[in-house]
């Protein structure tokens, strides 16, 4: 058994770490999904944060943690975009060398994005897992340091920080409400959020098409789970770790499924009320309100945390909604 608990003083380190390259991002109570649901909906708006993701929290929480030998090596990491976005992002700003993986079939507005970083791009693997492995290799071969997307402590702690600037702005806040891949966010929002509040509940929504947290749960041990077509591309993985499930497994109050169908008009919703545009990664929390899978607690505040949405996805795959 991993040590499933980090210090809550390794939060508001990260915090202090962190904030002089990140955005305190909003936390606005919605009128209209409030009138909606019946129950004051928050959301907190990681979509708005530097690179477009809250990914960028875990990176240079990371990066500025690495040794100045590791920082001389180099770093490598493998992402599904918007990890890589934040590490590409964490590299410009502290001058190091890096390599991003990202898997073939990523989004094509992620690897636009990182085009415009001086790091090195490779695409390779049909998947995440697969482009994981790939890093992997290259990691050995150059003597690089490689940065994990989720399964870290540095990185989880950094993405926990988003708890703390929640409970700051509404204390009273009963439900935290986190999209969930490899579970890197809701670890670090969980052990973060109850560390201040205890009886405050967290909830965590994958898609039926990517379950792989929500199977582990199930087995009680990290399972391989097949990838099914999904616009929450920035959630999808094969594996969980066993790090990210044993957390989730003691500190996460419930872990739910929610459709393809109902995240889309989950970002229909946002953009129509909202006049804020997110990816499907980011919408599954309210999807998961939508499809009346949440009993809440208090305010519920629901977390959007991505808006790097490729246009012909946008296009092709959603604005048929709107016909």
């Amino acid at each position: 058994m991993q040590n499933t608990n980090l210090p809550p003083i390794e939060f508001w380190n990260a915090r202090a770490r962190i904030a002089p390259h990140i955005r305190i991002t909003p936390l606005e109570l919605s009128l209209s999904l409030s009138q909606k649901f019946n129950h004051e909906i928050y959301l907190k708006l990681e979509n708005w944060q530097i690179t477009g993701s809250f990914k960028i929290r875990g990176a240079f929480n990371k990066l500025l943690t690495l040794s100045e030998e590791e920082k001389r090596r180099g770093v490598i990491t493998a992402s599904a975009g918007n990890h890589g976005l934040g590490v590409a992002h964490a590299c410009k700003i502290l001058d190091l060398a890096g390599k991003i993986i990202v898997p073939v079939n990523a989004s094509p507005a992620k690897v636009k994005a990182l085009q415009n970083y001086k790091v090195e791009l490779i695409q390779a693997g049909r998947d995440y897992d697969e482009a994981e492995e790939f890093a992997r290799q290259i990691q050995v071969e150059q003597g690089l340091t490689f940065v994990h997307g989720f399964s870290d402590p540095q990185i989880i702690a950094g993405q926990g920080t988003i708890a703390l600037e929640i409970l700051e702005a509404l204390p009273e806040a009963g439900t935290i409400v986190v999209p969930i891949g490899g579970g890197g966010l809701i670890s670090g929002v969980a052990l973060a959020a109850k560390a201040i509040k205890s009886k405050i509940k967290i909830v965590g929504v994958q898609s039926e098409a990517s379950p792989a947290m929500y199977n582990s749960l199930r087995a009680g041990k990290p399972v391989e789970t097949p990838i099914d077509d999904t616009i929450a591309d920035g959630l999808a993985g094969r594996f969980v770790t066993e790090l990210n499930l044993q957390i989730i497994q003691k500190w996460v109050d419930d872990v739910l499924l929610v459709s393809e169908t109902a995240i889309k008009e989950a970002m229909r919703l946002i953009l129509e009320h909202e006049h804020i545009l997110i990816e499907g990664s980011a919408a599954v929390g309210l999807a998961a309100l939508l499809e009346n899978k949440i009993v809440t607690s208090g305010k519920t505040v629901v977390v959007l945390t991505g808006r790097n949405i490729d246009s012909r996805n946008f296009s092709n795959r959603f604005y048929r909604i709107f016909a």
